[in-house]
């Protein structure tokens, strides 16, 4: 070592005070022992962030490895720095060097840095960069590689570059490789949120952000795999990072209660014909009165029903019921009796809330025993004093506060939140059972896959007994937070461009099928403000999303989720270009990408095992939106819920970069006009009606319909032709729903069935069929 420099710097203890001259001393010897900084940088990541570090212990301890990381901010080699075990060395683009700051705190660990020059235009400069990678490797180190290349403009991964894969055939000996998520990093200071690196406030000072080591892979993995590994960390770090969110109500009062919030416009609601405004501090009162008055009426029962349309009162008694520990079941209004009592009894309801004006227009028809109560009841019931007491008190106190304390809202992440009931395969409604962690987790990863902004205003029409409606349209307004507007029927498409206009709503949740109610009726200019139009539940036709952006000027973004999934798994998003870099978000006739705390992949249909990326098999999601199970079913979830992956019934394909494509469904459902059919059921009903018995003489699959989303095909034996026309007439006698029964002309016949080597129907193959002979 140079003695020379350390002289000097210890000759100025003498001329200076002593700390400063410590300091000195200390960056002149780390200048020539870069080990001396890694407490330093451990410092500065703890400092700018609390930070969680798990699995460290999965990076080797001794020997070479290759770490692949995902690439958010510019502070992501300290974090790394910090986190790891083993000293490491970092693989950087030379842009990093062009910012002084970067530049200075980069030349302390010059030691551990290796510099890809690729836009210096000289012949083979990234092929050496590769190569002094490949002799770190030989040496026994760890190195870290960015497979993306360049910062994410929008949070999510771009796709990853194959340079990986050079690295890996041209060292000596065999290098495991380590994939790591840095969780939560967009949105802080060094990263693209708001189209800027620095020059901003950032969302949150110490964010909690996470560096989640995944399982060492072979270094034969494809890097599309790699890449699906790191997006695996994601999802496990997002499962373990909620536990330091707050469940959904609780976060409301949090969000309420804050003084810059209290006057300001909450909710604006247009159920009852007219439109009623409240503040965040009113409507944080009224959930507060709503609590006292549910726990002198309700006694010890979990489960309680609502028979609301989507509304003001609606989300008062969701918020109520959640902060006095019951368990909200939504009832279908739309169903029929018989799907109404079954949901009844199978949550063990004793009690239903409703609205006296609702229930004149929409009849509850329940046995005797099941106790209702009005809400109407309930408002008159709450003095004016109580209401103003308790207005001061948010005024005054803090949330936690009022949460612990005032409210005593008692709730857990596990606790259970909601029941759901979608069709089960054989016509009963199942019920799927989704905690506070699940509802909450799914908040926080579609808020972050928005970017959702202060003054963002959420236009909710789909009704709460639809887990998109309930999650996103319920509490996605209470727990990001962000303004709402309700409006209860989603099919008013003038009157919904109308309040869209008035209101300013930069976010809408539809389907395909609202969407062309909308495109027939509303105005040029009613949608001008909306920056995001969701559309789920339904095929979303790339001809009709390009008509409606070529009448409103606003793209409509197909999403994908299932009620067991909370229901968000992946969305399409506005392309972002920032300096010189197009990231695409958007891919028409796909369902976007994982948001997110998500991560989807396909595996196979028989065997359940993980496939590579690019291959057709089921899709799985796994995340902290990932379901409790489906109530009084426990085969049923372990079928369904297999080591944390919740498999879909869908087939389709993850893309390179991430997109989400679906080619078919092996789930027993079509998804006519938004509705679900179970196809099973029709299949059963039909069969019972020929009493063929126990002889197939006919299967039903769904294909594609530009105007409804999908529709039923029956392949059939010729045989059964001329009773097809009565079969049609016997359904309806036996309450089978006009929506579900196929249409003649979408009957075809066919020789045989196919089969998997089990002997079971082979659904996909029945699906692939269908399509053939319906010309889809």
């Amino acid at each position: 070592m140079p003695v020379r420099p350390l002289i000097a710097a210890i000759d100025l203890v003498d001329l200076w005070p002593t700390p400063f001259a410590l300091v000195l001393l200390y960056v002149v010897v780390g200048w020539f022992i870069p080990a001396l900084w890694d407490p330093v940088y451990w410092l500065i990541a703890h400092t700018a962030h609390r930070f969680n570090v798990y699995h460290a212990d999965r990076i080797p301890k001794t020997g070479p490895c290759l770490i692949a990381s995902n690439h958010v901010t510019y502070f992501d080699w300290v974090l790394l720095w910090a986190a790891s075990p083993r000293p490491v060395t970092f693989v950087l683009a030379s842009k990093f060097y062009k910012n002084p700051v970067l530049r200075f705190l980069l030349s302390f660990a010059r030691h551990r840095t290796i510099r890809i020059d690729a836009a210096s235009g000289r012949p083979h400069a990234v092929l050496e960069a590769l190569n002094v990678v490949v002799r770190a490797l030989d040496e026994g180190r760890v190195v870290v590689i960015y497979p993306e290349g360049t910062l994410s403009r929008n949070g999510q991964m771009l796709p990853f570059g194959r340079g990986i894969e050079h690295i890996l055939k041209r060292t000596k000996s065999p290098v495991p490789v380590v994939p790591v998520h840095l969780y939560n990093l967009y949105g802080t200071l060094l990263s693209w949120d708001k189209g800027k690196i620095l020059y901003k406030w950032p969302k949150s000072f110490r964010r909690r952000v996470a560096v989640y080591f995944g399982k060492p892979l072979p270094p034969t993995t494809p890097v599309g795999d790699i890449r699906l590994a790191v997006q695996e960390c994601e999802a496990d770090a997002a499962i373990a990072q909620s536990d330091y969110l707050l469940p959904p109500d609780r976060q409301f009062i949090r969000n309420a209660s804050r003084f810059h919030k209290l006057f300001k416009p909450a909710v604006t609601d247009v159920s009852t014909g007219t439109e009623r405004t409240l503040t965040w501090g009113k409507l944080l009162v009224g959930v507060w009165g709503l609590v006292g008055w549910l726990k002198g009426v309700l006694g010890p029962e979990t489960n309680v029903g609502v028979w609301l349309p989507t509304g003001l009162g609606s989300a008062l008694t969701n918020y109520g019921l959640a902060m006095r520990g019951k368990v909200v079941v939504n009832l279908n209004y739309t169903t029929g009796p018989d799907a109404l009592l079954s949901a009844v009894q199978q949550a063990e309801i004793r009690t239903v809330i409703t609205a006296k004006r609702f229930v004149s227009r929409i009849p509850l028809n329940l046995p005797p025993e099941i106790r209702v109560l009005y809400l109407e009841d309930a408002l008159a019931a709450i003095p004016g004093w109580e209401k103003t007491l308790k207005f001061l008190c948010v005024v005054v106190f803090p949330g936690w506060f009022l949460e612990k304390v005032l409210i005593r809202s008692k709730s857990r992440m596990d606790d259970l939140l909601t029941i759901l009931f979608s069709s089960g395969s054989t016509g009963e409604p199942k019920g799927v059972m989704l905690s506070n962690r699940n509802i909450a987790g799914n908040v926080d990863g579609f808020a972050k896959a928005l970017n959702i902004q202060p003054g963002d205003k959420l236009l909710s029409t789909l009704p709460f007994f639809h887990t998109f409606g309930f999650t996103v349209g319920l509490w996605a307004p209470a727990a990001a937070p962000i303004d709402a507007v309700f409006f209860p029927d989603p099919r008013s498409a003038k009157e919904i461009g109308e309040l869209c206009k008035k209101t300013g709503c930069t976010v809408m949740l539809g389907t395909a099928t609202f969407a062309r109610f909308y495109l027939r009726r509303a105005e040029k200019d009613d949608f001008k403000t909306v920056r995001f139009f969701i559309c789920g539940a339904e095929k979303l036709p790339v001809k009709l999303a390009q008509e409606f952006q070529e009448k409103f000027g606003i793209l409509p973004l197909e999403g994908y989720g299932c009620t067991e999934l909370s229901p968000v798994v992946s969305a399409n998003l506005h392309d972002v270009f920032l300096s010189g870099l197009k990231q695409r978000a958007n891919n028409l006739g796909t369902v976007g990408q994982p948001i997110p705390g998500v991560v989807a992949r396909t595996f196979d249909p028989e065997t359940f095992a993980p496939l590579p990326q690019g291959s057709e098999g089921l899709i799985g999601a796994k995340g902290p939106n990932v379901m409790i199970g489906y109530l009084h079913h426990p085969e049923k979830t372990a079928l369904s819920v297999r080591d944390g992956w919740y498999i879909t019934g869908d087939i389709g394909v993850i893309e390179a970069d991430g997109f989400i494509r679906i080619t078919g469904r092996v789930s027993r459902f079509a998804k006519i006009a938004g509705e679900m059919v179970p196809l099973e059921r029709l299949d059963e009903e039909m069969h019972d009606v020929l009493a063929s018995g126990g002889e197939r003489v006919l299967a039903v699959a769904a294909v594609p319909d530009e105007k409804r989303g999908e529709r039923v095909i029956v392949l059939h034996l010729a045989e059964i032709k001329d009773r097809l026309a009565e079969v049609f007439v016997q359904l309806r006698s036996r309450g089978i729903p006009n929506l579900w029964i196929p249409d003649l002309r979408d009957c075809y016949i066919v020789e045989t069935f196919p089969v998997l080597g089990s002997g079971k129907l082979d659904l996909r193959a029945v699906g692939l069929l269908a399509k053939q002979v319906a010309g889809g």
